[in-house]
């Protein structure tokens, strides 16, 4: 089984997390951090997308493959959608139809929870089976379009991830100083030696 590393939560929203499931050293989304079913309830359960019940109901779902082509497919449509946001570029036609297909699939599917004084759309295991995990992260991924946190999302300068630069002036150009901002670093003094 997939041991998803917190580590691997540097984005910023739930959404942006999900679109980073794919790591990279060079633009490539080469290493897919979601190659299985146990690996997408392993990273939707750390990152809180599903609780430990809902875990262990969707294990053994006879619709895993199903569901985890689904997903992967929505987060590399939302994955693309998102980096053209943070490069200031149009999205693509294609990639903005897809996402908002899911979208508004997951609003079918969901009920108006109110709470507190504060409301919020929720879909229930129950209502969509293995394709639960896809149409919550669809939800957060609506309400981050719908926010003005959009325009805090950035690329960074080395690989594919995506995440909120909540920094003043110039701010973050990498995911984590802690990998790609290092190896920068150390390819600029390797650069200047």
């Amino acid at each position: 089984m997939h041991a998803w590393q917190r580590t691997g939560f540097f984005g910023g929203h739930v959404a942006l997390d999900f679109a980073n499931t794919v790591d990279d050293e060079g633009k490539t989304r080469d290493r897919d951090a979601l190659p299985d079913w146990p690996a997408a309830l392993a990273w939707a359960l750390k990152a809180e997308v599903i609780g430990p019940a809902e875990a262990d109901a969707l294990r053994a779902d006879p619709h895993a493959d199903t569901a985890l082509g689904d997903l992967v497919a929505f987060r590399e449509a939302a994955w693309r959608l998102l980096s053209a946001v943070a490069g200031d570029a149009g999205p693509d036609p294609l990639d903005a139809r897809a996402v908002s297909a899911v979208i508004v699939w997951a609003h079918g599917l969901a009920a108006l929870e109110i709470d507190s004084r504060l409301a919020c759309w929720r879909v229930a295991l129950n209502r969509a089976g293995p394709d639960v995990i896809r149409a919550r992260l669809a939800l957060t991924l609506a309400a981050l379009l719908a926010s003005p946190e959009l325009a805090r999302v950035r690329e960074c300068g080395r690989c594919t991830g995506l995440y909120l630069d909540h920094g003043r002036g110039k701010g973050r150009r990498w995911c984590r100083m802690s990998s790609c901002g290092n190896r920068a670093k150390a390819e600029r003094y390797r650069a200047r030696g």
